[in-house]
């Protein structure tokens, strides 16, 4: 692995399009939602909290500790030479990323799509497979029980499915991260998809490339029987397009859920 960015941001906003958009590149290998976050995050873990290691003396096992995770993502990636890790969490793990990697080249291209329309696109997933359970609705049926039970638990303040990636993204702009994020927007991509494969390679610093959309293939696979279906990963082959969702939310609803994203609908959306 010569190189190591990521992909991260809204649920439904473009991440799988994104991906196999990148997978077209034959420098490039960019991964379905990917564990590779977690196992650092274990290994960081159990460095922590393992009692042998804490029997060490920590500090001068660190060097060696950081090393070894790096040994790690590079031997994992070994046959690949630009990667593009994708999960949620990567966007404000930067300052992790920079020392274990040694050095601060990794970037993180942000998927957008506007929060009315990512809900939009989330509910008419739950409608289509409405005999199956959301994965988090066992634990909460309260906050599904109507329409806008389901609109309050996504735009809730806790680190739900809508609103973790907006906190991680705000997070990593607090910490003096914004020149390393990317944010593409969904209907960008589908429009426009060249120019914003032209933007990204530009600020990835990566030689641009003239993309053939009619030989788009889905090489990404993720199994959504694991959420019961209700998140699709699945690619229309053959074109970039964007499908508006057909459902139609109530005025009360779409004002819940802009109120609750004011900060980066102002942000991204006003600066067309």
């Amino acid at each position: 692995m010569e190189k190591l960015h990521f992909v991260a941001g809204f649920p439904r906003s473009g991440s799988t399009l994104m991906c196999n958009l990148l997978n077209m590149n034959p420098d490039f290998h960019a991964t379905p939602t990917s564990p590779t976050i977690d196992m650092v995050s274990q290994m960081r873990k159990v460095f922590s909290h393992n009692i042998s290691y804490k029997n060490m003396d920590r500090m001068a096992e660190a060097e060696r500790f950081e090393k070894g995770v790096k040994a790690y993502l590079h031997a994992y990636w070994e046959d690949k030479k630009i990667v593009f890790d994708k999960n949620r969490g990567w966007v404000n793990k930067l300052p992790i990323v920079d020392k274990l990697m040694g050095h601060q080249d990794c970037k993180v291209i942000f998927c957008y799509r506007n929060p009315v329309e990512v809900f939009q696109s989330i509910e008419s997933q739950y409608q289509r497979t409405i005999v199956m359970e959301n994965v988090d609705e066992n634990q909460n049926d309260l906050g599904f029980a109507t329409l806008l039970n389901r609109v309050e638990t996504f735009v809730s303040q806790k680190f739900t499915l809508m609103s973790a990636p907006v906190s991680l993204l705000e997070d990593a702009l607090h910490q003096g991260h914004g020149n390393r994020i990317l944010i593409v927007r969904y209907d960008a991509l589908c429009s426009q998809p060249q120019q914003t494969l032209d933007t990204i390679h530009e600020f990835i610093g990566e030689d641009k490339m003239t993309y053939d959309f009619s030989k788009l293939k889905q090489t990404t696979f993720e199994n959504d029987a694991a959420y019961n279906y209700k998140f699709s990963h699945k690619i229309r082959e053959g074109e970039v397009k964007y499908s508006p969702t057909k459902i139609n939310l109530p005025q009360s609803a779409v004002d819940m859920i802009n109120k609750r994203f004011e900060w980066i609908i102002s942000r991204i959306e006003n600066r067309r």
